[in-house]
């Protein structure tokens, strides 16, 4: 009996880890894009349903991407560019692009009018980038 009981702990303890789910490979939903003016800085950003991984390319000159790893976007309207050219800002467009493979990606282009620096701000599931005026 000792033997059965050891042997099913065992088996239980092995087989756990096995069967458990992997949050972490779970896809994202990028549900907000926007801007804001403030006194000091142009901000662009993101919400998401969690905390996402993202890289940040600003090697092309008058562009930033955004790059949000293991993400999707739901509801198409998220999609849709958004024309800040009528501010008094830097940043002139924000685009938005869903790349397709083995595991969806978020691409968020933002166009400058000229070179500024910048600097990122993680929050939960909120990511903003807030550009020099």
């Amino acid at each position: 009996m000792k033997t059965l009981l050891t042997t099913l702990v065992f088996s239980l303890f092995l087989a756990s880890p096995l069967g458990a789910q992997d949050l972490s490979a779970e896809v994202r939903d990028m549900n907000w894009v926007g801007f804001q003016q403030f006194k000091e800085a142009s901000r662009v950003f993101v919400r998401t349903t969690e905390s996402v991984k993202y890289r940040i390319d600003a090697t092309k000159p008058g562009m930033v991407e955004l790059t949000l790893d293991n993400t999707d976007v739901t509801k198409k309207v998220n999609t849709l560019p958004l024309d800040t050219s009528f501010f008094d800002s830097p940043v002139r467009m924000i685009s938005v692009e869903i790349l397709e493979g083995v595991s969806p990606s978020v691409r968020i282009r933002i166009s400058l009018s000229e070179d500024v620096g910048f600097k990122e701000v993680q929050s939960d599931n909120v990511i903003a980038l807030d550009f020099e005026r």
